[in-house]
């Protein structure tokens, strides 16, 4: 394994999600599981530190994905089903979603015939998080900003990110997702656009001054944080 990988946060349902540090691996290692593509892109960021950590995330990913289906990750091929997500490009295999955010990667697999979507992002303070809500956001969801700050930004941003990866909505539909928040780790997703009219989500414990939540199309109740 190209960097430390640990499972985090793991909901019920066979889907899990494992959390990559993508600053204390060996990058070299992880280079050589890339294709030809992932190693042009790689070779695309200007910030060597960007660089690193897109090859250690992609190259995390790939051991995941051959160690669920018993194959060589440096041979897996990739490709888009009919809504743009990323799959394995022979069709079989789980469902999958990659996401990273500064020294922090995370990777969320569902098994076959379950769909999964998962966000992770640093917690800034720099940004106009009130004008942004107001947006992106509900009503009711920009009111929680206000009241709350970039914390409530972020959780909130994280949960319909996640959302619209599992669903394949896309960006443009992040305006009609509504988060009703169940508790401090688990939330419903609503949607008028899209034909997963409503999902679960699970908020993740990755590291502070991070926010992070999967989502899946598919019922599943939360079990107990692992690792």
């Amino acid at each position: 394994m190209a960097a430390r990988v640990s499972p985090v946060g793991v909901p019920g349902g066979g889907v899990r999600v494992w959390r990559v540090d993508l600053d204390r691996p060996d990058a070299a290692r992880g280079w050589r599981l890339l294709s030809q593509e992932e190693r042009e892109r790689a070779l695309g960021f200007a910030d060597g530190g960007e660089r690193r950590r897109y090859v250690v995330a992609h190259a995390a990913l790939r051991a995941i994905l051959g160690r669920a289906r018993g194959a060589d990750p440096a041979g897996l091929g990739f490709g888009r089903d009919e809504a743009g997500r990323p799959c394995l490009a022979d069709g079989g295999g789980p469902d999958f979603n990659l996401s990273h955010s500064g020294g922090w990667a995370l990777v969320a697999v569902a098994p076959p015939g379950g769909r999964v979507g998962v966000d992770v992002e640093r917690v800034r303070a720099d940004a106009d998080h009130l004008a942004l809500a107001r947006r992106f956001y509900q009503p009711e969801e920009a009111d929680r900003v206000r009241a709350e700050g970039p914390d409530a930004f972020f959780r909130l941003w994280t949960v319909k990110e996640a959302y619209v990866k599992a669903s394949g909505a896309g960006l443009a539909a992040l305006s009609d997702v509504v988060v009703r928040e169940r508790s401090a780790t688990h939330a419903t997703v609503l949607s008028r656009s899209s034909r997963f009219p409503e999902c679960h989500a699970h908020r993740l414990d990755v590291a502070p001054g991070y926010s992070a939540a999967v989502v899946v199309t598919t019922a599943w109740t939360p079990a107990p944080r692992t690792g």
